[in-house]
C-alpha cells in the first residue's frame, strides 16, 4: 500500500503514517520549500524512516497521484472541488481520501467525524450520480 499527503508540510503526517507499518512508503508533496526542506531534515534526523518516507517539493497540481491508495489533505475550501475532480480521474478503485476540516463539495462521505471526512473511491462520487 502508498500513503500520500497532499501539503504535507512539516511532514508530520507522513512520519505517522510511516510509524504504523501499513504502507509500503508514504510519501509529502508540499509546495512551500521552506516546510519541504523542515521534512527533508526531519527525515535525515530519523534514519528508521529512510526506506518508507519520501518528500517532494512539487506543485500538486502537476503531479500524479494514480499510484497511491491511500490520500490525506487538509485543503482549504477554494481548491476542494477543483481537487476532487482531479482525484476523481486519477485514483483508482478501492483508494482512501481522508480530508480534514473540509470537505469535497460534491462527494458524499462514507463517516464524517466531525471535521474529518472519509471518502472511498468511487463509492463517493458515484453515489451522487443518482
Amino acid at each position: 500500500l502508498k500513503f500520500v499527503d497532499i501539503g504535507s508540510g512539516d511532514g508530520r503526517v507522513v512520519f505517522r503514517a510511516a510509524r504504523e507499518g501499513t504502507f509500503d512508503v508514504s510519501v509529502g508533496y508540499e509546495i512551500n520549500p521552506t516546510l519541504h526542506l523542515f521534512a527533508q531534515f526531519r527525515r535525515l534526523v530519523t534514519p528508521k524512516y529512510w526506506s518508507t518516507t519520501r518528500f517532494y517539493c512539487r506543485d500538486l497540481w502537476n503531479t500524479p497521484l494514480n499510484n497511491y491508495n491511500v490520500v490525506t489533505v487538509y485543503g482549504l475550501a477554494p481548491i476542494m472541488d477543483r481537487l476532487g475532480r482531479k482525484l476523481e480521474g486519477e485514483l483508482k478503485p478501492g483508494s482512501i481520501v481522508v480530508s480534514n476540516v473540509f470537505p469535497f463539495p460534491k462527494w458524499r462521505s462514507c463517516t464524517d467525524l466531525g471535521n474529518v471526512y472519509l471518502y472511498r473511491i468511487p463509492d463517493c462520487y458515484r453515489e451522487n450520480e443518482k
